[in-house]
């Protein structure tokens, strides 16, 4: 006669082993340390072969837990795909699985409203046990997370923090990373320097903040932010990084991708990077049209997933505290070819 194949019971196990349902439980579940070893041993190769699997359903029932969390956030490039990928592992190694949806953003940082909250709607209806949210605009309506918190589900943010809510967020140091990028520029020679970056995304401002502090306590060092999205932003630019005398030598950029425009404005202006314009970026993403490589920082993305999932965890398996944690990994300076020495 064919075993069953992963429709055994407690009872038939227990049965077959000659002992109580309750003793089954507790052996499968990890709570059978009260057991002879013996024991334990036959219980867990019935299981085996009989292909037991534990009801989840039944358990969540039991426990008011579903082993399931939420997780949206972008699908756009390398940087969230590692992201994600933090978050799954950790969260797979504390018998988690995590139901990933897409928030995607425009390249302003706007988004269609009734996608994300038709989303958040959607997770809460699954009985997820929290979320995990890269917020794919920073100014969303607190309506949209009250279903959240009025049935105590936890709410962790990973890479862009809100400012009209307050709770758990893991990210980048952005600071200190704009702080690093100055120095890197300062070291090089330059005095002279732009930071191109978005105001209304907090990651850029920090950013922003910890370059131009450097460059403000620097006594021959003077530095210009400019809005990337704001009209004739290019033009503006070009003049700035060409003009004689006292043109900018050298540019940091909230990210990449903008990184990489800068690099095209500056050649066709007929100026070389890195002989006569420096270029940083941020994020470490794959340039494959880039003429030279960039300097820019690896922020870890994985780590900070696997910080969002360990708050997670902490909360789903803690609830009630109201101290919220911000965890902040430091982005690691990668030198390339878009940095050279000031002429």
């Amino acid at each position: 006669m064919a075993e069953p194949k992963g429709n055994a019971t407690l009872k038939a196990i227990a049965e077959e082993a000659g002992v109580t349902i309750t003793t089954v439980s507790c052996i499968l579940n990890n709570k059978g340390g009260k057991y002879a070893a013996k024991t334990k041993a036959k219980v867990q190769a019935i299981a085996d072969r009989l292909k037991y699997r534990p009801n989840a359903l039944a358990t969540s029932v039991r426990t008011g837990k579903t082993g399931t969390a939420g997780v949206m956030i972008p699908n756009r490039h390398q940087f969230y795909s590692r992201v994600v990928s933090g978050i799954h592992d950790t969260l797979l190694n504390h018998d988690t699985l995590m139901l990933l949806c897409w928030n995607d953003d425009h390249p302003d940082g706007r988004t269609f409203g009734d996608k994300e909250r038709r989303i958040i709607h959607g997770l809460v209806d699954r009985r997820v046990d929290g979320i995990i949210l890269r917020p794919a605009h920073e100014d969303l309506d607190r309506s949209y997370f009250e279903e959240i918190w009025e049935r105590g589900i936890p709410l962790i943010l990973v890479d862009r923090e809100m400012s009209n809510v307050t709770t758990d967020f893991a990210g980048t140091n952005d600071e200190v990373g704009g702080a690093l990028a100055a120095e890197h520029l300062l070291f090089l020679g330059h005095r002279r320097m732009l930071y191109v970056g978005d105001s209304n995304i907090s990651t850029s401002n920090h950013r922003q903040d910890g370059f131009l502090r450097v460059l403000t306590g620097t006594r021959d060092a003077c530095g210009q932010a400019i809005e990337f999205y704001s009209w004739g932003a290019n033009e503006q630019i070009v003049e700035l990084i060409t003009q004689q005398p006292d043109r900018a030598t050298a540019v940091f950029c909230i990210n990449d991708f903008i990184a990489s425009q800068i690099m095209s404005l500056a050649r066709d202006a007929g100026l070389s990077v890195p002989e006569d314009v420096s270029v940083v970026g941020f994020g470490d993403q794959s340039l494959p049209d880039a003429a030279v490589g960039l300097t820019t920082f690896n922020q870890s993305p994985a780590q900070i997933g696997a910080a969002a999932a360990q708050m997670y965890l902490d909360r789903v398996n803690a609830p009630g505290h109201t101290d919220y944690r911000t965890i902040l990994i430091k982005p690691d300076l990668v030198v390339r070819g878009s940095t050279a020495l000031a002429k």
